[in-house]
């Protein structure tokens, strides 16, 4: 039975590799950071697994070595499934390392949506004693978690306490244990997620020091599907080890409703479109502010159902400068999902005016998720069509006006994916606006959103549907903000 459970584990660690996922399940398979669960949850229809190795000493036993494998599954968004195996080196180490059970468990957030900086989750877990001892092999205990977290931003807290219920031997009475444990968690880079942990439990054996430790340790993503993770943990009570090596990697799949983004294959340019596209600048800036210049007119329908009212008193928004987006060769501007440009000289795309400037809210677009193809960043027909209406009922205005462009998602996908193709959504619509409608980019601001300005609830496919979508904001310019 054993070995048909290794080999359903590294299978699953060999297959379980796709782009764009940074779930991190802990060494016992839950959401969380090394050790500790968080109140986050794995993606619909995500599955993640981990190996990892995990090296005890000290404290008057013997060393250890062993090796936990994991997997992780996304039920719902706001629900995972998980289980574990504690050593695939089947060398009795279990339980000197503290770490000896298999287990299987559900946590369910059931405080906060997946974007909220504050959640609340319940976990529930069943752990199967592993061991070549007869008298403890099979001992089935139940434990239970309450588990809150706040991530505003690149900083993290997660606490949680519970309950585990022991099974006892025949011969032995244990004590039932009270859980306590948390971390923190900090982003000083991209890829870098640095890590301090703590956990305890009352005693197990009348007369002993309950398990206590301390972790210390550091992931890293190596890429969007595969995280290195690391840690180094000191036992504070005389019923753990006095320290800890642990080493893992974790990876995951996205599959159902898992967005995986598909990069547009550019065609060469034929003959016919280079002259027609002889005349295009072989440089363009789009920047936070951008004007629209008079084209000829063209027959379009009418946008009004896409026009949503505008607040009463005016919105008033700063428009601020804004990290820059370089785009160095056509190729790349291409894959933005406008039509192919033949120019080969660099284009720049820059977002964020000279100055912050503000302004009041004229008018205001909704897009919906349609004006997309089906691989998230390329504008479909529809949605070129739908662009250039716009365009042409703003050029009938008489006042001097300027553009925003903002971008947003549903919560299906990590956070920052989100955020970065919610920007990529904003820039192919303003290009497509720049490069066949006519619109100056000196007047045009493009913004991503991600997930964190919901419109619909993110637990249905309808309210995700209206989540993904497109919001362009007609500025009427008041004054640069010194």
């Amino acid at each position: 039975m054993r070995r048909w459970s290794v080999a359903f584990f590294l299978l699953l660690v060999i297959a379980g590799h796709s782009p764009n996922a940074y779930a991190n399940p802990t060494q016992c398979g839950e959401t969380g950071l090394l050790t500790q669960p968080s109140a986050e949850t794995l993606n619909a229809g995500n599955i993640c697994v981990g190996v990892w190795g995990n090296y005890a000493s000290g404290n008057g036993n013997n060393d250890a070595t062993i090796v936990p494998v994991t997997i992780t599954l996304g039920l719902g968004t706001f629900m995972e499934a998980y289980g574990s195996y504690p050593n695939l080196l089947f060398n009795d180490d279990e339980q000197n390392s503290g770490r000896g059970f298999a287990n299987i468990g559900f946590k369910l957030r059931v405080f906060g949506q997946r974007s909220s900086p504050f959640k609340i989750a319940l976990d529930g877990q069943i752990q199967r004693a592993i061991a070549d001892d007869p008298v403890i092999d099979g001992l089935t205990d139940y434990q239970g978690r309450v588990i809150a977290s706040y991530k505003p931003g690149k900083f993290g807290l997660h606490l949680n306490a519970g309950y585990l219920s022991n099974d006892s031997p025949p011969d032995q009475s244990y004590d039932n244990q009270t859980l306590f444990g948390g971390g923190v968690e900090f982003f000083p880079a991209y890829r870098l997620r640095l890590i301090a942990e703590m956990e305890a439990k009352s005693e197990k054996f009348k007369g002993t020091d309950g398990p206590a430790e301390a972790t210390l340790g550091f992931q890293y993503f190596l890429a969007p599907h595969l995280t290195l993770n690391f840690g180094i943990g000191f036992g504070i009570s005389d019923g753990s080890p006095d320290w800890r090596a642990l080493v893992g990697l974790t990876g995951c799949q996205g599959v159902g409703n898992y967005i995986i983004p598909i990069d547009r294959v550019i065609e060469p340019a034929t003959e016919e479109a280079t002259e027609e596209k002889a005349e295009t600048p072989k440089k363009i800036k789009l920047q936070t502010l951008t004007p629209l210049i008079p084209m000829q007119a063209v027959k379009t329908s009418p946008v009004a159902k896409l026009e949503i009212p505008v607040e009463t008193p005016a919105e008033e928004i700063v428009v601020t400068p804004e990290e820059k987006l370089s785009v160095s060769t056509t190729a790349e501007l291409n894959s933005l999902a406008v039509a192919p440009v033949v120019s080969a000289a660099p284009v720049v795309v820059s977002t964020g005016p000279e100055k912050p400037m503000r302004a009041i809210v004229y008018r205001k677009f909704r897009l919906p998720e349609f004006t997309f193809e089906f691989d998230q960043h390329t504008l479909s027909t529809e949605g070129e069509k739908v662009l250039s209406q716009i365009a042409e009922e703003l050029r009938h205005e008489r006042k001097w006006l300027i553009l925003r462009i903002d971008g947003y998602t549903d919560s299906v996908g990590p956070e920052r994916y989100n955020e970065e193709l919610s920007l990529k959504l904003a820039v192919a619509a303003a290009t497509h606006l720049v490069l066949r409608d006519g619109i100056a980019p000196n007047r045009l601001f493009v913004k991503g959103f991600g997930e964190s300005q919901p419109i619909a609830s993110n637990e249905t496919p309808e309210g995700r549907s209206e989540n993904r979508r497109l919001e362009l904001l007609v500025l009427s310019p008041q004054e640069v903000v010194e």
